[in-house]
């Protein structure tokens, strides 16, 4: 019989103390870094030349399913040692975060657990411990993973350099403990060994308990025969009862965020609707960082709600949201581009030079003028996040950054490949050298290559032990190359100062007369709204607006509200003086959410609401405008088991 699974932390050393791991610092939250740094732990650990599945799936245990889990995780030994490390919280930022986790955790509301399932990847290989006669170039992912920080492994390139994307995990657990299982392949199996490797790291600080002190990380597994913890392997039903199975027996890593939360909001996700709208956020999230990935075919990705037995899945298309980026993509992949920008989906692409720095480390090389491609495609008329932004991509194809750039009387979107990501398949040595130098060249969030300036500086420390200076005009070099391109291709924009703000002039098409963002007829992809009718009266604001959104079996529920827009371009959401009231369409209004039923025929649902705003504004009405935002947009009937677009 094989003996249980246990906690187990390292005991207080008395020249030193570990009050928690920083590294999870460096992670910022939001679900939109969540989005990006567990996808590309993801695509990092890819097998070569396999495209990688990911699931999301955002678990919600109540009663019975929460007390068994509980169990299995090990809860009355985590529990006690958890509340220890909460008794710290006077002089421990960590620890007070576990204080608060541990009140909200052991509160009525249901519990959450986030699982993040990648299929296609290496997996956590390797052995467990780093042994005196292991080198860290013989590191597995398993030990790089939940023994290891600050260190990446990544020599080529890859996503990151700084190894710590991986305190993503930590960062979204209330409690900081999270529960792996990996299946490896055959050629990578451990002492024979390739299903179902489970393993626990709790992110501890220095406390005391049952008269001991303790400190850094609490391990969970077996002991092994000098007593340290390593991992358990092949326990299907151990598997199960902690939510970790796996779908099939393809190699990747499961992690489970024990007390998933957004560390910005930390309520969200207490109810159905709230899981609905992490999945949703989610899933935009991914679109956005990732529609390159995705678009080529290397990633395919689904978010799903498990609330007892009925799961509701959504998977991630860019094809939707980002139809111009896509199909420009596609398009220049097949070769197959355009003299001049003309008609909506028109694609030109030029050629960008990025100076490449000498490199005196690794794989060494002179300097060189690398020729990266700008592609630009004219918009069609659905308005989404990254129009008239250019996203600079490179190897593993996620929107590292971008440069926002307008243009009077003409909406584009374009994006920078460069490095591997102009070839993925067929890379040049250049292509390679000059990937890896803006690898270098991001900072640990990994959303930079173009350094800001004063408080905006971003880090420059991996380009320091690696690449002779000077860089920093290298990279500046880039958006100027990128503005004088779009000029040649637009013309100059107008002088910024003499211009009212976009966000002004966009939402008072009801005094001008001006079209609809959508295209005469066509369904939008996700649900639109025009200002028809606003004025001021006795300090209020009175809108009338039409919801515009695409005929489907679901429906849509949304939630509309009302923002004031000063001349400065501020935006504050104010409350409504009653709930708004639908004037006709096929819907209604509950609660303030408005709910639109399928129809049998036409491709658009349409309705007409009327809303009067309170006269508690933080701006005079007289010198505002308004514009109404949907938010909390889902299906109304959601299809179990289906798609939800």
């Amino acid at each position: 019989m094989q003996q249980a699974a246990i906690w187990k932390w390292k005991r207080q050393s008395r020249i030193d103390g570990n009050y928690g791991n920083a590294n999870q610092w460096t992670v910022n939250a939001g679900l939109m870094s969540l989005a990006r740094e567990s996808t590309q732990n993801s695509s990092d650990a890819r097998i070569e030349d396999e495209p990688v599945e990911l699931v999301y799936s955002l678990i919600r245990l109540t009663g019975a399913r929460r007390r068994a889990f509980l169990a299995a995780a090990g809860w009355p030994e985590l529990g006690p040692h958890l509340k220890a490390m909460g008794d710290e919280a006077s002089g421990a930022v960590a620890a007070g975060q576990l204080r608060a986790g541990l009140e909200a955790f052991e509160s009525p509301a249901p519990h959450v657990l986030l699982r993040i399932a990648d299929y296609g990847c290496r997996g956590l290989t390797g052995p467990e411990f780093t042994d005196d006669d292991i080198l860290s170039t013989d590191f597995g992912n398993f030990i790089k993973l939940c023994r290891l920080d600050l260190f990446s492994g990544k020599e080529e390139a890859a996503g990151g350099s700084f190894g710590l994307g991986k305190a993503v995990y930590w960062r979204f657990s209330r409690l900081q403990t999270v529960l792996f299982n990996s299946v490896v392949a055959d050629e990578d199996a451990v002492q024979g060994r390739t299903q179902n490797r489970v393993f626990g790291v709790n992110q501890g600080v220095r406390h005391r308990h049952a008269g001991k002190g303790y400190e850094g990380r609490g391990y969970f597994g077996l002991l092994d025969s000098s007593g340290d913890v390593a991992s358990v392997w092949e326990d299907q039903d151990l598997v199960d009862s902690l939510h970790l199975t796996r779908e099939d027996r393809r190699p990747g890593t499961t992690a489970l965020l024990i007390g998933f939360y957004d560390p910005d909001r930390p309520d969200l996700g207490q109810n159905k609707d709230g899981l609905t709208e992490i999945a949703q956020e989610l899933r935009a999230g991914i679109e956005e960082n990732f529609w390159p990935l995705i678009a080529r075919g290397r990633l395919q990705v689904r978010v799903e709600v498990v609330d007892g037995d009925n799961v509701t899945t959504a998977q991630v298309a860019p094809e939707e949201t980002y139809a111009e980026l896509v199909q420009a993509l596609r398009r220049f992949d097949a070769g197959d581009l355009d003299q001049e920008l003309a008609d909506p989906y028109s694609v030109v692409a030029r050629d960008m030079p990025i100076k490449i720095s000498r490199r005196k480390t690794g794989d060494r090389h002179e300097s060189f003028t690398h020729t990266a491609k700008l592609v630009v495609t004219v918009s069609d008329k659905q308005r989404d996040t990254l129009e008239n932004r250019v996203c600079l991509l490179r190897r593993p194809e996620m929107v590292v950054q971008t440069v926002d750039r307008s243009f009077e009387g003409v909406t584009y979107h374009a994006f920078l490949l460069a490095g591997v990501a102009i070839r993925p398949t067929t890379p040049s040595p250049e292509d390679v050298w000059a990937d890896d130098f803006l690898r270098f060249a991001e900072p640990p969030s990994h959303d930079r290559w173009i350094p800001g300036k004063g408080r905006r500086q971003a880090s420059q420390s991996s380009l320091t032990a690696h690449y002779v200076a000077p860089w920093v005009p290298n990279l500046a070099q880039i958006e100027r190359a990128i503005t004088e391109a779009l000029i040649g291709l637009f013309g100059a924009p107008p002088p910024v100062s003499d211009r009212v703000p976009n966000s002004i002039l966009r939402h008072l098409r009801f005094l001008r007369g001006g079209p609809g963002t959508g295209a005469k007829g066509a369904a939008p992809r996700k649900p639109e709204v025009d200002l028809t009718e606003g004025y001021v009266q006795d300090g209020h604001w009175r809108v009338k607006f039409e919801v515009r959104a695409k005929n489907r079996l679901e429906g849509w529920t949304l939630r509309p509200e009302l923002a004031l827009v000063g001349f400065d371009g501020t935006r504050h959401v104010i409350a409504w003086e009653s709930p708004p009231e639908l004037e006709s369409g096929n819907g209604t209004v509950v609660d303030g959410t408005l709910r639109l039923e399928s129809a049998p025929r036409g491709r658009l649902l349409r309705a007409t609401v009327r809303g009067i705003s309170t006269d508690a504004l933080p701006l005079p009405a007289e010198e505002s405008a308004v514009e109404i935002v949907v938010r909390h947009i889902g299906p109304l009937n959601p299809r179990p088991g289906k798609g939800v677009s």
